[in-house]
């Protein structure tokens, strides 16, 4: 036999060995980069309000993929991930009663269809009650008072049983969560209303003119920005060359300028992820962010609160 000769048959035995090689070799958690998709299908029985996707190597799921969309049963969404390396993703679907329901590692190189039927749903925790004292410390009497989540898009019903008089004070039961909005409402139908309170620390709140919640702080004390570190992850397919986050100015939302760009000069690849430090106003948790892209437009990122995770997921376009 020639050198030659022997010399390739060797080499393609080689190859043949090679751990991964032929139909039987197992895939790896991540491949060449490529426009990674997965379509949801919903057969359960309540609809789907939410969906949420992240690499199985993350730690934080991100933001709600469906946005104003719902999947009724029977229907199916395509989710586009966006153009990665990561083929590994876990899925998690939120239910319109606010049961979860969540599969992982799901390989969607190989897998292009996930279903949920409820079967594995778990029902989210009761909120707790709490009680919480308002005085009347207002030159006018007190005709409403509304108390609502942080992120709810109304105020909901009043809950005063009677109105409260100047000098006077009235309990009230509130379920939900620690962090709340209060909004109170004077018998000439002027209002005032302060944004994530914490009443779970604070069970007596005095209404006052320029009515300020700090009952356990001086009154001429300004409470600062709270420096938080945010994780931004770009999974947009799109290098981001500027980025703002600033308060919502949706119907409850803090409102405000767009401020700095937290990118600097650096940017942020497609895929990749940054850790910055952010100054978050105090009694703000919504928070809008603006992407500009390169080569693109500025594109507005649906709110998401900031109270609740430190996490900002910019996500594919849909």
């Amino acid at each position: 036999m020639r050198p030659v000769v022997a010399c390739l048959i060797a080499l393609v035995a080689l190859i043949g060995a090679a751990p991964g090689a032929g139909a039987g070799g197992a895939a790896s958690a991540e491949s060449p980069a490529g426009d990674r998709e997965v379509t949801i299908g919903n057969h359960s029985s309540h609809a789907i309000n939410e969906v949420y996707a992240s690499p199985s190597s993350a730690d934080h799921w991100g933001n709600d993929q469906l946005g104003d969309q719902t999947l009724a049963p029977g229907q199916t969404f395509r989710l586009k991930l966006g153009r990665l390396r990561d083929c590994e993703f876990d899925l998690q679907v939120v239910y319109e009663d606010a049961s979860r329901e969540e599969t992982k590692d799901v390989n969607v190189c190989k897998t292009h269809a996930v279903t949920f039927n409820g079967s594995a749903a778990a029902a989210p925790p009761p909120s707790a009650e709490h009680d919480v004292t308002i005085e009347n410390r207002a030159a006018r009497p007190i005709q409403q008072v509304l108390i609502s989540p942080t992120d709810a898009g109304d105020w909901g019903d009043d809950r005063l049983a009677s109105s409260i008089s100047v000098g006077d004070a009235a309990t009230l039961r509130y379920r939900g969560d620690c962090v709340a909005d209060i909004r109170v409402v004077f018998d000439n139908r002027a209002a005032e209303e302060r944004r994530g309170i914490d009443i779970c620390a604070r069970r007596r709140i005095a209404i006052q003119p320029a009515w300020t919640t700090a009952d356990t702080v001086p009154t001429e004390s300004v409470p600062a920005a709270e420096t938080v570190q945010l994780a931004i992850t770009n999974h947009s397919g799109r290098k981001v060359i500027e980025l703002f986050v600033f308060p919502d100015a949706g119907p409850k939302g803090g409102g405000g300028e767009a401020g700095p760009d937290l990118l600097g000069n650096a940017g942020l690849d497609d895929g990749a992820s940054v850790t910055i430090s952010f100054a978050r106003p105090p009694g703000i948790c919504r928070f809008d962010a603006r992407a500009v892209f390169q080569a693109g437009q500025p594109e507005d990122i649906k709110p998401v609160d900031l109270c609740r995770s430190l996490a900002l997921v910019l996500p594919a376009p849909s």
